[in-house]
């Protein structure tokens, strides 16, 4: 009798059990606004370029994910805890680097989290918290995502990413933030990046060949591996080859996602969405906030 009774008890809780899911699944590389914060079409257009420009340059991968709340998905689990199995579960950054960064927003839950990628010393930890009290909460305290999301994820990669990308092993401990001179370098070690690979086929042709040593003879194709899609960014083939000589070079270059106006739509639906994250992993750095 009691084998009777609870088989079919098992068999009505496995459609709620198959259903439970820790994690949301990601419908884009960039942003995966499930919350629907980002209702402005030209501040999240701007927000998207400013991502893909990034990873397109850098090869970082950064995506902001917002949520009504964690509680759809992990209710007994600590935001930290949360954020980090995100990350993890989604891949972010790439694999060898752990360069990611995931900026959470969790609505209702009036909670937040800049989390950082494996790669990412803990010195930067202090540097996260402070763009998340300063550029993230001011805002989101009054109401206004879109601009805490916008210029919290600039300041993210401003003072976090490109500092890391030149090299430095975390921020300078001082009162005031980074001097100005500081933030310029910054940008223009940015700039250069995006302008290397932008510009990279028009100044080959001034370059001297490095096998014969004649200038004006060297010259760059292209060949698309993956196309760039409007969830996300493709790679091609860089070649570049000497009419006077011999000589070859093969890269690999980014491609920016195409634009589309179903962006947003198509990121809504969790649909159409097949992968494109490098594999990266956190280990629990970062900073959280709650307003």
């Amino acid at each position: 009798m009691l084998r009777r009774i609870v088989c079919p008890f098992c068999l009505c809780l496995m459609p709620v059990l198959a259903s439970a899911q820790t994690y949301p699944d990601p419908t884009s590389t960039d942003i995966n606004d499930f919350a629907g914060l980002l209702v402005d079409a030209e501040v999240r257009d701007t927000l998207r370029t400013r991502l893909v420009n990034l990873r397109q340059a850098t090869g970082v991968e950064m995506t902001v994910v917002t949520l009504a709340t964690q509680k759809d998905f992990a209710p007994n689990l600590s935001l930290e805890a949360f954020a980090t199995g995100l990350f993890n579960s989604w891949g972010i950054g790439d694999a060898s680097r752990n360069d990611g960064v995931l900026v959470l927003v969790l609505r209702d839950d009036r909670a937040m989290r800049v989390e950082l990628g494996a790669g990412y010393a803990q010195d930067w930890n202090d540097e996260a918290a402070r763009v998340v009290g300063n550029e993230f909460l001011p805002h989101f305290r009054e109401g206004d995502y879109q601009s805490g999301i916008s210029s919290g994820s600039a300041a993210v990669i401003d003072t976090i990413v490109v500092p890391f990308l030149a090299g430095k092993t975390g921020p300078a401990k001082t009162d005031e933030g980074q001097p100005w001179y500081m933030v310029l370098i910054f940008g223009v070690i940015f700039l250069g990046i995006m302008l290397r690979n932008v510009m990279g086929d028009f100044v080959v042709r001034f370059r001297t060949c490095p096998q014969c040593g004649r200038k004006g003879t060297l010259r760059a194709t292209r060949r698309t591996i993956v196309h760039a899609s409007s969830m996300t960014p493709g790679s091609a083939e860089r070649t570049v080859t000497c009419t006077a000589c011999d000589y070859h070079d093969l890269s690999t270059i980014y491609l920016p996602r195409r634009s589309s106006a179903s962006d947003h739509s198509s990121s809504s639906s969790g649909s159409g969405f097949g992968g494109g994250f490098g594999g990266g992993r956190s280990g629990g750095g970062g900073a959280s906030g709650r307003w």
